[in-house]
């Protein structure tokens, strides 16, 4: 039975249907509550009604999170290595030193991930 403000199920590209339910959302580490999400029967993709969205946003916005400005980095061949300059700004915010060890990895084709 369907309920009032519900809309009928929706298939999802997987071949499953996509379900109303309330669940806690988590973003980024962040905890954005119990909300309102519709999630897929056979993937259990998740996706966001614009009402749980703009709840995620505003916690996102107080945590500094939401907005993030892409700073473009260049990269440059020195030996056999490729060197890469961090914006001051983003050096300040995380509170690097001259020496500090970090990792590096790769997420996809075109995506590296350096965490400290």
């Amino acid at each position: 039975m369907k309920l009032k403000n519900q809309p009928a199920k929706i298939p999802c590209p997987c071949g499953g249907f996509i379900e109303w339910k309330k669940e806690r959302v988590t973003q980024d580490g962040i905890d954005c509550g119990i909300l309102d999400v519709e999630i897929c029967t056979k993937c259990f993709t998740q996706y966001l009604p614009e009402e749980s969205m703009l709840v995620v946003e505003d916690k996102l916005k107080k945590a500094g999170l939401w907005g993030v400005e892409r700073k473009e980095i260049k990269f440059w061949k020195t030996g056999n290595s490729v060197m890469i300059r961090l914006p001051t700004r983003i050096v300040k915010k995380l509170n690097l030193t001259s020496v500090q060890k970090g990792y590096l990895h790769e997420e996809g084709n075109h995506k590296l991930v350096i965490e400290i």
